[in-house]
C-alpha cells in the first residue's frame, strides 16, 4: 500500500516515516515538509536506509504521488484544511493532529480555539485509541491518532472506567513529557538552559488534552502537565475514586483485572512494579502499573509510554493495520532501546 507522510520536517512525521519504511506492506512513495522542502529525506531523518535516497520532501500541499494513505502529522488547524480533498480523491487519511479527535465542533472550539472548517467529516472520523476502538476502525477511512498524554492517561484508566470501578469524583492526572513532545519550534522554555536539570509544569489549568481526557473516561479531570529533562517519553500518574457500589480491587486481583482486559492487546504490558520512560522507549508498548490506596480510598495508575511511538506514529501505524484488517502488530516489532 503505497502512502505519503505530510509534516515530516516534524518530529512526529519523521518517525512516520521510520516505520513506514520498516513496514512490509507499506510504501512510502512522497513526503511533504514546509521547513524541509527541497531536502532529500535521508539528510532530515537521520538512519533511513539507501532506498530511500532519491526521496525528496515536497511542499506541504503538494500532490501525494498516488499515494493510498496520507499521513497528516501537522499542527492542529491544518489537516481540516487537506482531509476533505484527500478523502475525496479516494485516499484514506490518518491525522496525527488534533482536528479530528472531538465529534462535537463546540468542544474543538472550546480547546482549539478555531471554528472546524470540515465538520462534515466529524461524523465519519474514527478516533484511534486502538485498544477501545478496534471494531469501529475496521475499514476506516479518516482516524483521528489521540494525542500523547491521552493514550497514556486514558489507557491507564480505562479497564476501571469501563467495569464501571470509577466513582463520578474528579480524576487527577500529573503528566511528565520529554522535551521532543514540544516539536520542533525554537521556544526559550525549550532550549537546553531552560530543560537542563529542571522539571517544570505548564498548561496549568487548561492544556489541550483536558479535554480528549474527559471524553474518554466520562468524568470530569484536572490535568498538569510537567516537561522533563529527557528526550523523548511521557510518564503519567492518575488518581481515582473506586466506585460507591463496588469493593475496591487491591494488590495482585487489581493486576488480574487489567491482564486480562488487556490479554489481547499485544501492545499493553500490565507490570508488577512502576515503570519508566526508559521500559518502553522507543517501541509502541504502553507499560502500566495500577495500585490501590486503602488509607485515601484512591486508585493509583502508573502508565509509561514513548510519546513519538506509542503517543503518536506507532499508534497511526496500529490503526492502520487494525482497519486493514492486518496483524496489529505489523512493521512494529522494532527493538527498544537499552540501557
Amino acid at each position: 500500500m503505497k502512502v505519503a507522510v505530510v509534516g515530516a520536517s516534524g518530529y512526529v512525521g519523521q518517525i512516520v516515516c521510520q516505520l513506514a519504511l520498516w513496514h512490509p506492506r507499506l510504501e512510502l512513495v512522497a513526503v511533504q515538509g514546509q521547513d524541509s522542502a527541497g531536502a532529500l529525506l535521508r539528510a532530515i531523518v537521520p538512519g533511513v536506509h539507501s532506498g530511500v535516497d532519491e526521496l525528496v520532501v515536497d511542499p506541504v500541499g503538494s500532490d501525494p504521488r498516488g499515494a493510498e494513505v496520507v499521513f497528516l502529522a501537522l499542527p492542529h488547524g491544518r489537516s481540516q484544511e487537506l482531509a476533505p480533498e484527500f478523502l475525496g480523491q479516494g485516499r484514506i487519511v490518518v491525522d496525527l493532529g488534533a482536528d479530528f479527535r472531538f465529534r462535537d465542533v463546540g468542544t474543538y472550539k472550546t480547546w482549539y480555539g478555531l471554528s472546524h472548517l470540515a465538520s462534515e467529516l466529524l461524523s465519519e472520523r474514527v478516533y484511534g485509541l486502538v485498544e477501545v476502538q478496534r471494531v469501529e476502525l475496521m475499514g476506516a477511512r479518516l482516524i483521528a491518532v489521540p494525542g500523547c498524554y491521552v493514550t497514556a492517561a486514558s489507557l491507564g484508566l480505562w479497564p476501571l472506567a469501563m467495569r464501571s470501578h470509577l466513582g463520578d469524583d474528579l480524576v487527577i492526572v500529573d503528566g511528565y513529557s520529554g522535551v521532543s513532545g514540544a516539536g520542533k519550534g525554537l521556544k526559550a522554555s525549550t532550549h537546553f538552559v531552560s530543560v537542563n536539570e529542571n522539571l517544570s509544569a505548564y498548561g496549568l489549568l487548561d492544556h489541550r488534552h483536558t479535554g480528549e481526557m474527559e471524553m474518554n473516561l466520562g468524568r470530569r479531570v484536572l490535568f498538569t502537565p510537567h516537561l522533563a529533562p529527557i528526550t523523548r517519553g511521557i510518564l503519567t500518574t492518575s488518581y481515582a475514586v473506586p466506585s460507591v457500589e463496588a469493593r475496591p480491587f487491591v494488590g495482585q486481583a487489581l493486576i488480574d483485572l487489567y491482564r486480562e482486559f488487556y490479554a489481547d492487546s499485544p501492545f499493553v504490558r500490565v507490570v508488577d512494579q512502576p515503570p519508566g520512560t526508559r521500559d518502553v522507549l522507543g517501541t509502541n508498548y504502553i507499560a502500566i502499573h495500577p495500585v490501590y490506596d486503602p488509607r485515601t480510598n484512591r486508585y493509583v495508575v502508573i502508565s509509561a509510554i514513548d510519546n513519538l511511538v506509542k503517543g503518536a506514529a506507532g499508534q497511526a501505524i496500529q490503526a492502520l493495520n487494525v482497519s486493514q484488517g492486518w496483524p496489529e502488530e505489523l512493521g512494529l516489532d522494532q527493538l527498544g532501546v537499552w540501557p
